[in-house]
C-alpha cells in the first residue's frame, strides 16, 4: 500500500471514531427510552438499566456504522478537496478508483463487521434482552421493590418496605403471606434482602417476628427471629414466544408453519434476507458518497452540492432497505430486491470510477 492510501486510510479512521463517537450518544438516548418503564413502573436498578441499555446496542449497530461510515468518507474527502489535496494527487497520476482505494478498503471491512453483528451478535443480544426483560417482569421484578409501595406477589402475598440501604437490601419489611387457606401469616422484620437462587425468589429477613393467624379459631401467634428465610413458590412463567429478531439466520429462512403461523412465514424470510443483505449497505453508501465527490473533477462551486447529493443518496439507500423488506414480507417474489438495493450501488459506481480512469487516461 502506498504512502498516500496510508494517509487517506488513517485520516478515515480517525474521522470514522469521531462520527461513531459522536452517534453514541443518540444511539444510548434512542436505546434508554426503550426501558423507560423498566425503570418507572418496575423499579429496577440502575445496574440492570444499564445491561438493558447494552444488549439493545446491536441492533442499532446496523444502521449507526453505515452512517458513521459515510460521514467520515464525506468530511475526509471534501476536506482533501478544499485543500487541494485531490488536485496534487491526480497530477501526480493518481486515478479516482486509487483514490477511493482506502475508502473502499475501509467500507469493505465495516460489511464484514456489520454482516457478522446482523447475523450472530444482535441475535443473540436481542434474546437475552427479551429474556431478562421477561425475567423483569414476572420473577426478578421482586428484587426492586419501591420503597413506600405495597407490591404484590403473586395473587396470594404483599409486601412493603419502608426504605432501600442497596439495590436488593431493604429496611422496616412487612409481609403478608396468605398462601395457606387456613392461616394468615405476617412477617415483620427490621431490614431484609431479596435474592434469587436457582430461580427461587427469597426474602432473608433480619430481627423480626412472625405473626401467625387461625382462620377458623381466631387464635394469634407469633415467635421472634434473628434470621428467617422466605421463599416465595410463585407460578412457573409461561413459556414465551421468540419474536423475529431473536431468531437465528437459519430459523428464518427456514420456518415453520406450525410454530410461526403460515400468516408469518414470508415475514421471517423477509427478515433472514434483510439480515444477508444489512452486510452490503456500508459498501453501498460508501460507493455512492466516492462517486459523487470524485467524478466530474474538482471545482469549488461542486464541493458544497456533492456532499448533500451523496447524503441524500446514501440515506435513501438505507430507507429504502426496510421498505423493501416490509414489500417482500407481503410479495416474497420480491427478495432480490433487497440485495440488488446494496449491491447495484456498488457495482454501477465501481464501474464509474475505474471507466473515469480509463478516459482521463486515454485522453492524456
Amino acid at each position: 500500500m502506498r504512502q498516500t492510501d496510508l494517509y487517506v486510510l488513517r485520516r478515515l479512521l480517525v474521522a470514522l471514531g469521531a462520527a461513531t463517537g459522536a452517534l453514541c450518544p443518540l444511539l444510548l438516548l434512542a436505546t434508554a427510552l426503550r426501558f423507560v418503564d423498566d425503570i418507572v413502573e418496575r423499579g429496577a436498578a440502575l445496574e440492570m438499566f444499564a445491561v438493558l441499555v447494552f444488549l439493545a446496542l446491536p441492533y442499532l449497530a446496523g444502521v449507526a456504522l453505515p452512517l458513521a461510515l459515510l460521514i467520515a468518507v464525506l468530511v475526509v474527502y471534501v476536506r482533501m478537496a478544499s485543500d487541494s489535496e485531490l488536485i496534487v494527487m491526480r497530477a501526480a497520476g493518481v486515478s479516482n478508483l486509487r483514490l477511493a482505494a482506502p475508502a473502499l478498503a475501509l467500507g469493505l471491512a465495516t460489511m464484514g463487521v456489520v454482516a457478522w453483528n446482523a447475523l450472530v451478535l444482535a441475535p443473540s443480544s436481542e434474546r437475552e434482552l427479551r429474556d431478562l426483560q421477561s425475567n423483569l417482569k414476572d420473577r426478578f421484578s421482586l428484587l426492586f421493590a419501591q420503597p413506600g409501595v405495597f407490591r404484590q406477589i403473586g395473587r396470594n402475598m404483599t409486601l412493603f418496605v419502608q426504605g432501600a440501604t442497596s439495590s436488593s437490601e431493604y429496611s422496616g419489611i412487612l409481609l403478608q403471606d396468605d398462601r395457606h387457606p387456613n392461616r394468615r401469616i405476617t412477617y415483620m422484620a427490621e431490614r431484609g434482602a431479596l435474592t434469587v437462587t436457582d430461580g427461587i425468589p427469597r426474602l432473608t429477613a433480619f430481627d423480626g417476628s412472625r405473626h401467625e393467624i387461625d382462620r377458623e379459631t381466631g387464635r394469634l401467634s407469633f415467635v421472634y427471629f434473628d434470621l428467617n428465610t422466605i421463599e416465595f413458590n410463585l407460578p412457573s412463567a409461561p413459556k414465551r414466544s421468540r419474536s423475529r429478531r431473536e431468531r437465528t439466520l437459519g430459523e428464518l429462512l427456514n420456518p415453520s408453519p406450525e410454530e410461526v403461523g403460515p400468516a408469518n412465514v414470508a415475514k421471517h424470510k423477509a427478515e433472514g434476507h434483510f439480515r444477508l443483505a444489512t452486510g452490503l449497505m456500508p459498501g453501498a453508501v460508501t460507493a455512492v458518497a466516492l462517486a459523487c465527490l470524485l467524478l466530474g473533477g474538482v471545482s469549488r462551486r461542486g464541493q458544497s452540492f456533492r456532499p448533500v447529493l451523496a447524503g441524500a443518496i446514501a440515506f435513501g439507500l438505507l430507507v429504502a432497505a426496510y421498505a423493501v423488506k416490509a414489500t417482500v414480507a407481503k410479495l416474497p417474489s420480491l427478495a432480490g430486491l433487497q440485495y440488488a438495493i446494496g449491491v447495484a450501488p456498488i457495482v454501477i459506481c465501481f464501474a464509474l470510477l475505474a471507466l473515469s480512469g480509463r478516459r482521463r487516461s486515454t485522453s492524456a
